[in-house]
């Protein structure tokens, strides 16, 4: 498995110890990767071709941002709901929150689909109560749940053909898998794979190729493994790190794999790379990220 043939070297791209580094977003007409620290309340660029990098002070915790059809700007999902934010300078303008009387929730992880949907977990921040659920939220900004509760729902993920929904029950060591129909409904439920906490980690965020090849981060379990459609461990890439939140696919054909980790609560001797960003190359390419239709 440590001779995983899909990849090359591991290289850290910017030593950045984000608390909570999360949410990993290849921007493809910027050539850039941006990416949010929930913890430390900021937005990161790094743009790939001339290695240029900036920050961004954010108002709350953020869990991602997203493209919009048709906009400069992005849609972020945060403590209090859903913004619209100006990605120069982080300002921040309220849109919706689904659930408004959980105030311990936020948004934890999310993605579009090809219809212009927004997926995204709602999260207890705490992470003692199972309180967070998956939602859809529409371009007219309405909404729905679909899947929970959970206390971290994360993830989500979406097949290249838009046919099949991945979900993270992190605290419950599951991946999750639906049928997602073109209405923008889900159903099927099943388990596509299962981690082993003392050996493996947690389950974080993920990303699927265009092979329909699931990729998953592992928090606390210093890795990413790459399953086959089927659920099959296919190989891993291994970190110098423990806590390795997310993945996506970037750089000019989009066959890089961009890696966000975490610093939280570690010793930063013992883990100097901790909260890094890294990037390996890959013998496949996945999809750029589709934008939010309202």
């Amino acid at each position: 498995m440590n001779d995983f043939d899909l990849v090359g070297e591991l290289e850290c791209i910017w030593e950045i110890q984000a608390i909570c580094g999360e949410g990993p977003l290849w921007i493809e007409a910027e050539q850039s990767l941006y990416f949010v620290d929930i913890d430390g309340q900021k937005l990161h660029c790094y743009e790939e071709t001339s290695n240029a990098r900036r920050s961004i002070e954010l108002e709350e915790k953020t869990g991602w941002v997203l493209p919009r059809c048709n906009h400069n700007d992005f849609v972020a999902g945060c403590e209090s709901g859903v913004y619209f934010m100006d990605k120069s300078s982080g300002k921040m303008t309220f849109v919706m929150n689904p659930e408004p009387d959980q105030v311990e929730n936020r948004f934890n992880d999310g993605k579009c689909d090809r219809e212009g949907r927004i997926w995204a977990g709602r999260s207890h921040d705490p992470e003692t109560k199972a309180t967070g659920c998956l939602f859809r939220i529409d371009p007219d900004l309405s909404h729905s749940s679909w899947d929970g509760p959970y206390i971290c729902p994360n993830g989500p993920a979406i097949s290249p053909d838009d046919s099949t929904l991945y979900h993270v029950d992190t605290f419950g060591g599951t991946v999750w898998a639906f049928d997602k129909h073109p209405d923008g409904t889900i159903s099927n439920r099943r388990e596509f794979a299962r981690l082993d906490s003392k050996k493996e980690g947690f389950p974080d965020g993920l990303t699927v190729d265009n092979e329909n090849r699931v990729w998953l981060a592992h928090w606390g379990g210093s890795r990413i493994t790459c399953f086959s459609q089927q659920g099959e461990r296919l190989g891993l890439v291994e970190l110098p790190v423990p806590q390795v939140t997310s993945c996506t696919f970037g750089g000019p054909d989009l066959s890089v794999l961009y890696i966000t980790t975490a610093a939280r609560n570690l010793d930063i001797v013992k883990y100097p790379l901790a909260g890094a960003v890294f990037k390996v190359p890959t013998k496949t390419t996945g999809c750029a990220s589709h934008a939010f239709a309202g």
